[in-house]
Formats: structure tokens, sequence, C-alpha cells
């Protein structure tokens, strides 16, 4: 018989769905949203699911697998964006349940292991990339996968173990390729050291893991060694050594220090960073394997994570769930609370901030958006007066998904005509279809692909004296740029702000009427840094 608490519990978790689902309608950013999107556009046109492909060539910094779900998802919706962004909602609310069981299989009660969910769902990192047409939430469902394999070798049941630990570690290689393994091997591995030593030779649960190493192996090779037969040598490099080797050592793209993600951690973690206070000693026994799980799931991850060259902050998604559980069961035995007027405060002080932010950048925006910034901060001023008489977790989760979806909302929103190249695309789509000669002087990455439909890559200028020479036997074309670096003395034929550059069409008769001299053009198209990552 369901209980008034367990429906409670439903009716919350089908309100966070629908929270969640408000991110749907924004406008894909750039530079990575428009560059996946655009990957996914052209698996789905040119019917290949075995190698990805942009801007004309085989794409080999990500797996497929997130392509191959959008993609399955457009043949029943069309193509849409907020079908993929639906698509990473449902992805994200996945590792909700998954957390939960998690818990359970690491000794917490059912109390612990539904407040460690709720913590996960009310974090920022859930809040805020949940929706976003990104790799990391499909990569943290895969990890939680392994994770759940693990815990079943080590709790005595290796076959299933074994085989949930291959799913996982497959999938999480088709996800976002072999750091996969770092994330959802290491305490899988580290076993012993959290579920302790088991009564039964341990040689067996590491024989469980190594067949799900393998199984794992098989299921990833089973799409790169087709798929590197395809794409030719310089792919196959890149999707078995390349990438990997390259990022670890000395990265092509977000190359920083070994301490830059350390102040992210407590950000991507808000509010409970904050939020979360000693209440008393605890009531009943405690549950040290979820401390010790935690411990051998992140700490070692993290430090590799800080070695390796390319850092981006949501590079630590799949890391941040495995803290759940602990801080779940430490709530629920009372030596945790919920402070729920560092909560309130916080989210007060989030729309405010984007209302500062937006006063800033983009001055004239619509009246809604700052509507939908007053509604975000009057949740976060009612949970700050009501926080002073305590505050339990899944109103607060809500409250924070909420809030982070509002703001996030009206931010892109009225941001929106500072980065959305919806108009840009349509002019190069009909240009394109009109056989109108382009050329890009800068690297696209798939920027124009999706928002315009393009079939076609637009090609892309070697260097500047290419450019003086393609515009005298090119009048009729048009010449593209979306960095600032670039310039002409003929206006524009379209000219909008792009993420702090700006992005710029010229008719090529009006700029060969320009460079009288091939030196002279040159010295004017030269960008000053090298543009594009």
């Amino acid at each position: 018989m369901e209980t008034k608490s367990d429906s409670l519990a439903l009716y919350r978790m089908l309100a966070a769905a629908l929270l969640l689902l408000a991110v749907c309608w924004l406008p894909p950013v750039p530079i990575d949203e428009t560059r996946y999107l655009a990957v996914a556009w052209n698996m789905h046109w040119r019917g290949d699911w075995l190698v990805p492909w942009l801007d004309g060539m085989p794409y080999a910094d990500k797996p497929p697998l997130l392509f191959w779900l959008i993609d399955a998802l457009w043949r029943i919706t069309g193509v849409h964006a907020w079908a993929a962004r639906v698509l990473e909602v449902a992805i994200a609310l996945l590792t909700v349940p998954l957390v939960r069981r998690l818990a359970g299989e690491l000794g917490a009660d059912a109390t612990a292991a539904s407040l460690a969910a709720w913590l996960w769902l009310g974090s920022l990192a859930f809040a805020g990339y949940g929706g976003a047409v990104m790799f990391d939430m499909l990569l943290c469902v895969c990890v939680l996968v392994a994770w759940l394999g693990g815990a079943w070798i080590w709790c005595g049941r290796p076959r299933a173990g074994a085989a949930m630990l291959a799913l996982g570690l497959g999938l999480g290689v088709l996800a976002k390729g072999p750091v996969s393994l770092l994330v959802a091997g290491m305490p899988v591995v580290l076993g012993p050291l959290w579920r302790g030593v088991p009564s039964r030779p341990v040689g067996r649960r590491y024989l469980a893991i190594l067949l799900g190493l393998a199984g794992g192996a098989v299921l990833a090779l089973a799409w790169a060694v087709p798929a590197a037969m395809r794409g030719g040598p310089d792919y196959a490099n890149a999707i078995f050594l390349g990438q990997t080797a390259g990022r670890m050592a000395a990265s092509f793209a977000h190359d920083r220090s070994p301490w830059w993600y350390l102040p992210f951690v407590p950000v991507l973690l808000f509010p409970w960073s904050i939020g979360l206070g000693r209440a008393g000693p605890a009531r009943g026994q405690g549950v040290p394997a979820v401390d010790r799980f935690a411990l051998a799931a992140t700490v070692p991850a993290f430090l590799a994570l800080s070695v390796i060259s390319g850092k981006q902050a949501h590079y630590l998604l799949p890391l941040l769930p495995a803290l759940a559980p602990a801080a779940g069961v430490r709530l629920a035995s009372g030596r945790w609370r919920v402070v729920g007027w560092r909560i309130g405060l916080l989210l007060l002080a989030m729309p405010v901030g984007a209302w500062l932010a937006l006063a800033r950048l983009a001055p004239q925006v619509a009246p809604g958006v700052r509507l939908v910034l007053l509604a975000a901060a009057a949740i976060g001023a009612v949970l700050l007066w009501r926080g002073r008489r305590g505050l339990d977790v899944a109103t607060a989760a809500l409250a924070v998904i909420g809030v982070v979806v509002l703001v996030k909302g009206a931010f892109l929103a009225g941001y929106a005509a500072h980065y959305s190249v919806a108009e840009a695309s349509r002019m190069i789509a009909a240009a394109q279809r009109s056989d109108v000669p382009l050329l890009m002087l800068d690297r696209q990455n798939g920027l124009f692909t999706f928002a315009g439909r393009l079939t076609a890559p637009i090609p892309t200028a070697p260097g500047p004296r290419y450019v003086a020479a393609w515009v005298q036997a090119h009048p009729d074309g048009w010449v593209i740029a979306s960095g600032s670096d670039y310039d002409f003395a003929s206006p524009p034929l379209y000219r909008q702000p792009l993420l702090g550059r700006r992005l710029a069409i010229w008719r090529a008769a009006d700029i060969a009427r320009e460079t009288v001299a091939g030196s002279e053009a040159a010295g004017r198209t030269q960008p000053k840094v090298p543009v594009g990552t």
C-alpha cells in the first residue's frame, strides 16, 4: 500500500522533472552545445551511425553514444533542439534513482538513501547541468551503473556485478572515452578499502572485476574497431590514442594548472556546501562504508583529473554523486541538519547577481526577463524567512532547482542576442542553397550547422593571402568571421555580438574593392591572436 510519504515523494519528484523541463526552450549555447548538435545533425542526415562528422571531417573529440541517442529521438520527434534537451533532462533524472540504489547497496537505510537522492538532485551541479546538451550527465549514469556493479561484486554477487560493471564501463567509454575507466573503475578496484576484506577469497572478486573490464572493452571495441576502419588512420589514431594522450600531457584546449579545480568543488556542491550544519550526536549506528566509498571514488580520481592538463568544471560531475550517500547518512542519523536560512540567502543572491550581470552585459532586455528574476528572488526570500524554523531536504532541493532554472533561463534569454546564431545561420543556409560561395575566416566548430541545418561544410581560409585571392575570384561570395580580431573597412552585410566577440558577414565584392595591394590586405585581415579553441 502506498503511504502518504511515498505519495509526497512522488509528487515532489514530478515537480522536479517539470521544473527541469523548463530549460528545453532555451536556444543552444555556443560553442559546446552548437557543436554537439551539429555532430548529431550530421549523423542524422547522413544516416551514418558509425563515424561522427563535423565540418566535413570525422569528429574524434567525443565518442558517439550521446549522438546515437539524440539521433534516435529525432527520428521520433523530428529534428529539434528541445528534443535533445528533453533527452538530457531524462538522463539527469535517471541518475537520481541510481544514487538512491547505490546508497542502499553501501548499507544506508531507506531514509538515508532517499535523502542522498534529494541531496544530489538539489545540488547546483545537477540543477545547472541537467538539460544541457553535454556528455557529463550521461557519463554520470554510466559511472553510477559501474559503481553499482562494483558494490555487487564486493557484496557477494560477482556474476551480476561483473555484468553490471561491464555495462557501465563499456557505455562510459562510448559516452566520453577512456576517462570513464578512471572515474568508474577506481572505487571498484579499491573495494577492500571501503567494503572490508570479504570472507571468501579476494581473488574471486578481482576476477569478476577483470571480467567486467573485459566485457566493457568488448562493448566499446564493437564500435571503435569498425569506426577506425571506416574513418581512416588519423581518425583511428585519435580515438585510440591521440585524444587521451594529448589531453593528459599537453591539452590542446582548456590547459590549466593542477590547482584549478579546487574552488569549483564547493561551487558545484552548492547549496549543501554551506547549507548543511552540525546538529548533534548521531542517533543509531553509523555506516562507515559510505564514507570510505566516497573517499575511494573521489580523491584518487580528483587527483588524476587535476594532473591531466585539460580541465573544465563540468568534468567533475561524475565524481560528485559519490558524496551524496555519506551526507544522506549524516542527515538521517541527526549528525547534520539543513540550515535553511543559509540556502535561502544563497538562492536570493543568485537572481540578484544575474540581474547585475545582465545590467552590465545586456542592458536592453525584455521586462519578462526581470519578472522571472524577481520570481526567483521571491523563492529565495521565502526560504530565507521560512528557513529559520527548519527546512527539509526535499523542499530545499525543489527550491534550488526552481531558482537555478529560472535564473539560468532568464539570463540566457536576456543574453540571447549576444550568443544565438539562429538569424545568421538562416542567412548562411539560404545562401548555401542558392550556391553563393562562402568562406569562413576562423574555425567553424559547427557553429551554424545545426541552426541552419547545413549539409555541406563552409570552406575555411588557410591564411590572409588566401582571403585576398578568394574575394577577387568570388565577387558574389560571402566572407564570415566569428572572431573580433578580423575586420574590414567595408560595412558588413550582417553583424551581431557573439559571447564578447563579434560575428559578421561581408560581401566578397566589398572586400575586394578595398584590397588595393596584397600586403595591405594581409595586414588588415591578419588576426592579432589565434582565434578559436
